[in-house]
């Protein structure tokens, strides 16, 4: 593998630290602008990739930098949560701007022979729709067709999910196994109640081009999951941050169902389960609450993907170093 080199001075922890006490307000959650972040829970200081970097590498843009910042942690968040399968599973960001480029849209993935937590920046691919090298990174690996075929299907068809996010965790990949599929039985399964997990059946090993076209259509235009049938689920968001609480959500579901329904012997009659139309009412809790009499302090307005990210970031951050993350 080619020896990855830190193109660029990192913010260390320390600094964020400081700077962190320099802040006395935290800047709005969710803008990209924004250089500093400061969770007011833990004052602890989080440094947005896209702006933490001076100078950028020449060879990119700082959006495209910040995107390989964000999606270099994100893969280090997967293996984190066992989303990840040695060398294997694929998370990718469309690039914008690249839908007139030659070859567009481009998106980023990593290079095949790379275990998630050895994913940085630099390394990452840039492809083209068409499977065309556009970057190869640091030249860390090849891409790996079965990642190209799955994540292309989407990208090419979706315009509106910016990132797709493929795993085969074991216990929402057991499921994927059952006929019966996701039962909306947990909090997190609610995020996919009233159909908005699709299914797709089970090709064999991704290699056919001609399956993307299948995938697109068992997606579907609205949902942004999908379960591969006796393979995994794919997720997918307008950003990198809603890609992974949709994978983590999903992934959560389906551990409690595992767990329940081996508590239970298999036998779905000693689950408690709930008519379609309470599942329904109940999904649309959080929405309501938007818009009731309660008084505004206590309604749920955050950006909880948003949140839910950075606090994984930060995670990351701590354990493997910044320096070791975006370079």
């Amino acid at each position: 593998l080619a020896q990855v080199q830190c193109p660029v001075e990192i913010a260390t922890m320390d600094r964020a630290k400081k700077i962190a006490g320099q802040v006395t307000a935290a800047p709005v959650a969710g803008t990209a602008a924004d250089a500093i972040y400061v969770d007011p829970r833990s004052a602890h200081a989080y440094v947005n990739p896209a702006t933490r970097f001076d100078p950028v590498p020449e060879r990119y843009s700082q959006q495209e930098w910040g995107l390989r910042c964000q999606l270099a942690v994100a893969y280090r968040i997967a293996a984190h949560y066992d989303w990840d399968q040695l060398v294997f599973n694929h998370i990718t960001v469309k690039v914008p701007g690249s839908e007139t480029l030659e070859h567009g849209p481009h998106f980023l993935i990593n290079p095949f022979g790379l275990h998630f937590r050895e994913v940085t920046a630099s390394s990452l691919l840039k492809v083209g729709i068409n499977g065309t090298i556009i970057d190869p990174g640091t030249g860390a690996g090849p891409l790996f067709m079965q990642g190209f075929v799955v994540h292309s299907a989407v990208h090419a068809h979706r315009e509106d999910l910016h990132c797709v996010w493929h795993c085969h965790h074991p216990d929402t990949t057991a499921i994927s196994m059952q006929k019966c599929g996701l039962l909306m039985l947990s909090q997190e399964s609610l995020a996919f109640a009233g159909g908005r997990l699709s299914y797709h059946p089970f090709e064999g090993t991704a290699v056919d081009l001609g399956e993307r076209e299948r995938i697109a259509k068992s997606l579907g235009p609205v949902n942004k999951a999908v379960m591969l049938e006796n393979h995994g689920p794919v997720t997918g968001g307008t950003n990198v941050e809603e890609a992974f609480v949709l994978m983590y959500l999903l992934t959560r579901a389906c551990t409690y169902q595992q767990r329940a329904m081996a508590a239970a012997g298999g036998d779905l009659s000693r689950l408690i389960t709930h008519t379609e139309e309470k599942v329904i009412a109940m999904s649309q809790r959080e929405v309501t609450a938007r818009t009731d009499d309660a008084p505004e302090e206590v309604k749920p307005d955050y950006d909880t993907p948003h949140l839910m990210f950075r606090a994984a970031v930060r995670l990351i951050e701590d354990r493997d170093g910044a320096d070791r993350i975006y370079c």
